[in-house]
């Protein structure tokens, strides 16, 4: 079957774009014959892309031949939609079109200095639900399926300032002991997620993901709800985690997020960095005076 062309395209628009990504993704300066080479375009449609290009101040030249890197223009304007974005605006409605869809609790959290803060909390539609948790409170780390997902991505240090403040035993599956907490953090970044086995709450169990930013970084996380007597945690893996996965990537994809490879894999694949976690945002700080007493 043959694809069907779209129905507006702007083909030198299209090249240009495709010239422009190779020169940004290029660790040294090109030549018109690369970029033939790379792009799979003719010389004369590579020609007129570059001095669009130049004209324009999005490339320049460098060294002989000539060859071509981008300026930082490009850079200048591209970052403006990223400063703009925050965390809270990039996953609210993703997060909503989840919880439409889960009829479940869902929330998003961030660091914020030793406990996980609520950004966004939308309660399950069930008669009866969960009941953990509410926008502005500020919950224990080691034991919610988002703090988990946080502590975990963060560096040793916190981990470290967590196990000496000591890890409480909420119910009989918190992982309150070095060795357990450590290998827990281990897992959920091998897999990429965390699942919240009845370690917070007895009868509710949570599978939480990573929102990644622009740089790599963990933003914060999200996480759903739900409990024992409707889902067993097989369950919420199977049916639920591949949805609340899905839903991090594009809250990630909206924050900046390129990373290869498959989301909830483990660590995305962006330059070989490793992602530290986010300690504190304006948004966190602001947030941090409405709550109340910690859970």
């Amino acid at each position: 079957m043959v694809a069907k062309a779209p129905a507006y395209d702007v083909p030198g628009l299209r090249a240009g774009i495709r010239i422009s990504r190779l020169l940004c993704e290029s660790s040294k300066p090109l030549g018109l014959a690369e970029l033939c080479q790379a792009s799979g375009l003719s010389k004369h449609m590579v020609y007129r892309c570059l001095q669009t290009l130049l004209a324009e101040g999005v490339i320049i030249e460098t060294g002989e031949g000539p060859k071509y890197e981008p300026s930082l223009l490009a850079f200048h304007y591209n970052s403006m939609p990223v400063a703009r974005m925050s965390v809270t605006r990039a996953a609210e409605e993703p997060l909503h079109a989840l919880w439409e869809e889960l009829n479940e609790c869902v929330y998003l959290g961030v660091l914020h200095e030793n406990r996980i803060l609520y950004l966004i909390h939308y309660e399950g539609g069930r008669e009866i639900r969960s009941g953990g948790g509410r926008l502005g409170g500020r919950y224990l780390l080691h034991a919610d399926g988002a703090g988990k997902v946080l502590a975990a991505y963060a560096g040793d240090a916190l981990r470290e300032r967590l196990l000496s403040e000591g890890l409480e035993r909420l119910t009989a599956h918190t992982h309150a002991d070095r060795k357990g907490f450590l290998a827990e953090m281990a897992k959920v970044r091998k897999q990429g997620f965390a699942v919240d086995n009845e370690e917070y709450i007895k009868g509710v169990i949570c599978f939480g993901a990573p929102v990644f930013d622009y740089a790599g970084g963990v933003a914060g996380a999200i996480c759903c709800s739900v409990l024992t007597i409707h889902y067993t945690v097989r369950e919420l893996e199977e049916r639920i985690g591949p949805r609340v996965l899905e839903t991090a990537k594009r809250i990630s994809a909206a924050m900046g997020w390129a990373g290869r490879g498959m989301f909830g894999g483990g660590r995305p694949t962006r330059d070989d960095r490793r992602p530290d976690v986010l300690e504190e945002s304006s948004v966190a700080s602001r947030a941090s005076k409405q709550a109340g007493e910690e859970r």
